[in-house]
């Protein structure tokens, strides 16, 4: 039987020239956050037809009104402030660390407003099917990139409080947790994976994988054997973003998994935002191995 090779991609993608002038006039004040809201959702909907051009089976929202992986989801929750730039892991790229004092009640993440060092919201611009999936930092990556002024029992509770509110909020169904950092233990996602389709990336899973139980649809990590009974659809890490060659030799590379899963996921190992858009898009285009 033939294996079921199904692609994801996650996290933030690389802004167009037209949307990085565009902000820039904003910024400036020389268009208004509604008109600047209006042309994200256009580029993003420039991004979904792309994705399915590309036959992608699943895509995160590219998160292009994201300075960060984790300052829409600071914003809204009170208790939660933004502190100084820090580097993200050992990349050319900064982050705003988020000063936890509280994890409070989560404000309005879908409706327009605007809110101070981000562009306006919504958070995400959604569109219907089973492609598009949600995307959110995962808790544990989220505490150890913040500054915290609370217990870390404290944060962890909050923010999966606050992560469930999140979901009702949106009535998501389909949601990515990316977990960038080292993570020894993934059982506080098993509340959601009951209520959503869940994915999980974990690409430095150190903790005991047979003692996990979370019931995620899929579980993406560099070594797909470790999860293989620990979810739906196991999945691996094939897609470079960190470099601009394209052509991962994909076909190649899961060909020897064939006898042994009827079913793999494969995905990027970072965040696209990492490449200059025209190399994005050639990998995206690219991402099956065609």
């Amino acid at each position: 039987m033939e294996m079921d090779l199904q692609t994801l991609l996650f996290g933030i993608y690389p802004r167009s020239e037209r949307l990085r002038r565009e902000y820039g006039r904003w910024e400036r004040g020389m268009i208004g956050s509604e008109e600047v809201v209006t042309i994200i959702s256009e580029e993003k909907s420039s991004f979904y037809e792309m994705a399915r051009t590309a036959m992608l089976d699943f895509f995160t929202d590219p998160l292009f009104n994201w300075h960060d992986i984790l300052r829409p989801v600071a914003l809204s929750i009170e208790g939660i402030n933004l502190g100084p730039l820090r580097r993200y892991k050992e990349t050319n790229t900064f982050y705003r660390e988020p000063l936890i004092k509280a994890v409070g009640k989560v404000g309005d993440m879908e409706s327009f407003r605007e809110v101070k060092d981000n562009p306006p919201f919504p958070v995400f611009h959604r569109i219907p099917g089973k492609s598009y999936l949600h995307f959110l930092p995962g808790i544990y990556s989220f505490i150890r990139m913040s500054s915290l002024h609370c217990s870390f029992e404290e944060a962890v509770s909050g923010l999966e409080r606050a992560y469930s509110k999140i979901v009702d909020q949106l009535s998501i169904e389909n949601l990515l947790i990316y977990e960038p950092l080292e993570v020894e233990n993934i059982d506080i996602y098993s509340g959601l994976a009951s209520t959503v389709s869940l994915f999980l990336v974990l690409p430095q899973f150190t903790g005991d994988h047979k003692k996990t139980n979370v019931g995620a649809h899929s579980i993406i990590s560099h070594d797909p054997y470790k999860f293989a009974r620990q979810c739906e659809v196991p999945g691996v890490m094939l897609v470079d973003a960190l470099s601009t060659k394209v052509g991962d030799r994909i076909v190649d590379k899961v060909r020897s998994f064939t006898d042994d899963f009827d079913k793999i996921i494969v995905s990027n190992n970072e965040s696209f935002d990492f490449l200059p858009r025209v190399i994005a898009d050639r990998k995206l285009m690219n991402f099956r191995g065609n």
